[in-house]
């Protein structure tokens, strides 16, 4: 979550600025919403050990790792990738670390 806040501060006037001048309430909603949502699938899975909650994760970070890989291959291979150097090492950052946390999820200690 740290590593995507950091992209978005980093790169506000491509990823963020755009969507907060067309509807600024709905943007802090939106992001508000989304970390909750966060925080309340790490409390299903870390403090009520819900096992299909680790299930989900595990499969929902694989399905991104493969949509975010397909949609850059695509876009390199017809030139049209406008993203920044800092935009792609913010996105290996966060798949690594979303990859990490799949993994942890299914350690001994994590039970």
């Amino acid at each position: 979550m740290a590593v995507i806040f950091l992209n978005l501060l980093v790169n506000w006037d491509k990823a963020g600025a755009k969507h907060f001048s067309e509807a600024p309430l709905g943007f802090i909603v939106s992001q508000v919403a989304f970390l909750g949502v966060q925080i309340l699938w790490v409390w299903l899975v870390v403090r009520r050990r819900v096992n299909w909650a680790r299930w989900v994760t595990l499969g929902a970070q694989f399905v991104m790792m493969f949509v975010i890989g397909l949609g850059f291959g695509m876009l390199a291979g017809k030139g049209r990738s406008d993203g920044t150097v800092s935009e792609l090492v913010f996105l290996i950052l966060a798949t690594s670390f979303y990859l990490l946390a799949a993994c942890l999820l299914f350690t001994r200690d994590a039970v």
